[in-house]
């Protein structure tokens, strides 16, 4: 009983009492949630002007509104199974505006992670494969954006602007489906190759490796990343 009575006596603390001064903030991605990203951002302040962020978050882009199978799926391919995977960024806060910490016009160089994995079937020469992929991704880069601290205590983060460079590295590892002793996977690494072939700058840079019971394929490339979003929080 007295273990329910300390938490209910912080909850009420943390929710009824007027902040003298925030210096965290604890926020959810709103608008990432409609891309298929559920993310929980910590923000701590490092000084008057400046502060660290930590996201942790899941990604399942099938459970978007805005996608559908057929939006991630290359042509060649059928999807099987989304495995979702996790996102994690951490950027340095500098506030160029606000008299209060944690509050107005924002630059925040940031780096980012991400993984995913998915399971495709791919049918060539009348042989069905499955096709496992692994999609990781890290990248740098910087945002503006403006918070606001409303009523002392709820938090509106509107990041309008993030620019960046990331690294992605996909894997595909191709695999029978009915094993054939002494299958030839190097045969099929041209049919692999096509599933690319309209994308130049992504077909150029394919990687195949022959392996006795599997082909695996890695694709690694840059791409421009951008960052725009709206998340809402609590501070305290």
């Amino acid at each position: 009983m007295k273990k329910h009575t300390k938490i209910l006596t912080g909850l009420l603390l943390l929710f009824c009492t007027p902040a003298i001064a925030q210096n965290n903030v604890i926020k959810a991605g709103f608008s990432d949630a409609f891309l298929g990203h559920f993310n929980l951002n910590y923000e701590w302040k490092a000084n008057q002007k400046q502060s660290i962020l930590l996201k942790l978050g899941y990604m399942e882009p099938t459970l978007s509104p805005f996608f559908n199978e057929k939006t991630i799926t290359p042509s060649a391919y059928t999807l099987e199974e989304s495995k979702g995977g996790i996102n994690t960024s951490l950027e340095y806060r500098f506030y160029v505006t606000g008299k209060e910490p944690l509050q107005g016009l924002y630059i925040a160089p940031y780096a980012r992670y991400s993984n995913q994995k998915m399971k495709f079937s791919d049918e060539i020469d009348d042989r069905a494969h499955t096709v496992d992929t692994r999609l990781n991704s890290v990248g740098i880069g910087a945002q503006l954006g403006y918070q606001l601290i409303i009523e002392e205590r709820f938090t509106l983060d509107l990041y309008f602007f993030g620019a960046g460079i990331d690294h992605h590295s996909v894997t595909l590892k191709y695999q029978l489906r009915q094993p054939e002793a002494g299958f030839d996977y190097g045969s099929i690494t041209e049919d692999v190759s096509n599933v690319f072939k309209d994308i130049n700058y992504l077909h150029k840079r394919l990687e195949h490796e022959v392996n006795d019971d599997n082909l695996t394929t890695w694709l690694p490339f840059f791409f421009p990343g951008f960052r725009v979003g709206i998340s809402l929080g609590i501070a305290f």
